[in-house]
């Protein structure tokens, strides 16, 4: 709360928002909106590079079922691009099922005058868009086994994860 003097009268006015620094000056709404916009964004730039490294890392392991390929020499191959877009379903795949987990598959919506309801969340939707593509780029993968590492049809999917 702080006194503003209105007309001659002090009104008192709520400021729940108001940052200060060492020097006791106050910061504007507008400052203090950039500052948690940049806070938002330095944490999404952490999580981007966090993501990164566990996609480059699925990758490594990956490659390694494939030794007779020379990964350094053919990076825009068929299979060398197959295994960057599995690589990159499968942590997003990861990191989305962590948001519906928390979540859950159904939010909330509000459109207009009394309508509202339940609707599938974006993330829900994403997720089994993209496990549908993931399970089509596995199967692709496994054609490419050498024939020592070749999976079975019928349980192909969960032995490739096992085998991540």
């Amino acid at each position: 709360m702080r006194g503003v003097v209105s007309g001659g009268v002090i009104m008192q006015e709520e400021k729940s928002d108001i940052i200060t620094d060492e020097n006791s000056e106050e910061l504007t709404e507008e400052q203090s909106i950039e500052i948690e916009r940049q806070k938002e964004e330095a944490l999404a730039e952490e999580a981007a590079k966090q993501r990164v490294k566990e996609i480059t890392r699925q990758r490594n392991k990956l490659r390694k079922l494939f030794p007779d390929i020379n990964f350094k020499k053919d990076t825009d191959t068929l299979l060398s691009n197959l295994i960057d877009e599995a690589s990159f379903m499968f942590v997003t795949l990861k990191h989305l099922k962590e948001v519906i987990n928390k979540k859950g598959v159904k939010e909330k919506y509000v459109n207009g005058n009394n309508q509202f309801g339940y609707k599938d969340s974006v993330e829900a939707k994403t997720y089994n868009a993209m496990i549908k593509n993931y399970i089509s780029v596995v199967k692709q993968l496994n054609d490419e086994l050498p024939k020592n590492k070749k999976l079975n049809p019928e349980d192909e999917f969960d032995q490739f994860n096992n085998m991540l």
